[in-house]
């Protein structure tokens, strides 16, 4: 590990197979340099088969790293990259995504004047919500209110003795490290702030129905593992919402059957779907407070519901798991 400098400022760009995007996400970090600090960037790929190495290898100033061994994670090639970052700052930059224009400098600039904020993060834009409804609707959920937070993504600016101080990422974690390791450092006295500012571009590069079933059933497995975790702690961490995901897709069918059982199938079915719009014009009443289209805050809403299946599977998949 190289010892700290204190004007440098360190970003671990991670990828698999980002060939398409790569380019934009490193060329980005250098357009928008940090005035006074040199920077140290820092590319860890996790074992692409397409031209990414080639990509990254060809962009001046960027160092590249190889994951090897063992299953890739976000959590193994981050670490990597932590280990070998010299700046008492690190900016950790998912592949897919496009680092915006001032965002590294306030970002260093507000964890410079509060010594008790470990982490800072901002908004996560979607780069092209007009390709897919599952990007559009997708899109909507990067958004954080700004302040004090539980947890950050993957995107995020940290100082690096925090997270070396509270052991890295847990490489044993596939999904939802980046709450696992905010737990520990909130626990810890750390402190994880949410910028009213654009950090990222992000590029969800979803246009299948079998990406977006995936990307939910990632999800209940990220709800589930921080979950079991950490359920027997007084702050029971995503506890809540994992019991939700099980419960309200375990209420449709049960109002599904009764309603077949008394009325039919055709009256069972309408009666479901008047519940699912209900709850999604409940959710798209409060989106429409950030100026979403109508039709758009009500896919959300739709989306909203949907998608507990796929997480309620992935939360089974993670417990049996488990056992």
């Amino acid at each position: 590990m190289s010892c700290e400098s204190e004007r440098v400022l360190s970003v671990v760009v991670i990828g698999l197979n980002e060939q398409d995007r790569l380019k934009a996400s490193l060329d980005a970090v250098f357009l928008n340099r940090p005035e006074g600090y040199e920077l140290e960037v820092l590319y860890v790929d996790s074992g692409s088969t397409d031209r990414s190495v080639e990509i990254a290898r060809s962009v001046p100033g960027v160092a590249v790293l190889h994951l090897e061994g063992g299953r890739p994670s976000a959590a193994r090639a981050r670490n990597l990259g932590l280990r070998q970052a010299r700046g008492p700052y690190v900016q950790l930059i998912d592949g897919d995504s496009v680092v915006q224009p001032g965002w590294m400098a306030r970002a260093l600039e507000f964890l410079e004047a509060r010594p008790d904020a470990s982490c800072a993060f901002g908004q996560i834009v979607e780069m092209h919500p007009e390709q897919s409804t599952y990007m559009k609707v997708c899109g909507l959920d990067w958004h954080i209110p700004p302040g004090e937070r539980r947890f950050c993504g993957g995107n995020s600016m940290w100082r690096r003795s925090v997270i070396a101080a509270n052991g890295f990422f847990d490489e044993g974690i596939q999904v939802g490290e980046e709450p696992e390791l905010c737990y520990r450092v909130r626990h810890a006295g750390g402190r994880i702030v949410c910028l009213d500012l654009p950090m990222v571009e992000h590029d969800l590069g979803m246009h299948t129905f079998g990406q977006y079933w995936g990307r939910s059933v990632s999800s209940g497995r990220a709800y589930a593992s921080i979950a079991a975790r950490f359920w027997r702690n007084p702050e029971k961490m995503w506890l809540r919402e994992t019991l939700v995901n099980f419960a309200e897709p375990a209420a449709w069918l049960v109002i599904f059957a009764a309603a077949w059982l008394v009325f039919g199938a055709a009256v069972a079915v309408v009666v479901i779907l008047a519940w699912w719009l209900g709850r999604a014009l409940q959710i798209a009443t409060t989106l429409r407070r950030r100026r979403v289209a109508l039709a758009t805050a009500v896919m959300y809403g739709l989306h909203c519901q949907f998608a507990r299946f796929p997480a309620a599977l992935g939360q089974l998949k993670a417990l049996s798991g488990r056992r």
